[in-house]
């Protein structure tokens, strides 16, 4: 069973939780491992959006920082990226863990210095101008989904 890393850093942005939540029940259905290296707040906005654990059933989380010290079996990596830290985090991630990374760069606008960065990294980037409305990120994680 292919596992898939999803990297989820600062909450900010009101598109990510719901986004992180379709992607995750996506891999599922698709029959992919899942596991979360996430911000905590993020997780404990995952947590609370999905109290039942509907989703984040049999999904592994580890903070973003521990992930970073290995995790078995990962063959993919897909990440959110809406600023700095998003860029430098799937770039470390990348190179530990060398295997296929896809980034979903969003936001009110499309930072094009981001994108340059993780290209010049070898990911695969995919970009959606989106804040509040996640279906442009969704849009984004089928063309992933449909590449894997």
């Amino acid at each position: 069973m292919m596992s898939i890393l999803i990297v989820v850093g600062c909450p900010e942005p009101p598109a990510l939780i719901p986004s992180v939540l379709y992607l995750i029940n996506q891999l599922k259905k698709k029959g992919f491992n899942v596991v979360v290296a996430v911000n905590h707040a993020a997780l404990k906005l995952l947590e609370i959006a999905d109290d039942d654990k509907y989703y984040l059933k049999g999904v592994g989380a580890v903070d973003i920082d521990e992930g970073l010290r290995g995790i078995e079996g990962i063959d993919r990596i897909i990440t959110f990226v809406h600023n700095d830290g998003g860029v430098s985090y799937t770039a470390t991630y990348k190179a530990k863990y060398n295997k296929p990374t896809y980034a979903i760069v969003f936001g009110r606008k499309i930072n094009s210095d981001h994108v340059e960065a993780l290209k010049n990294s070898n990911i695969n980037v995919y970009t959606a101008r989106a804040f509040h409305n996640p279906l442009p990120i969704v849009n984004k994680i089928k063309e992933i989904l449909a590449n894997i």
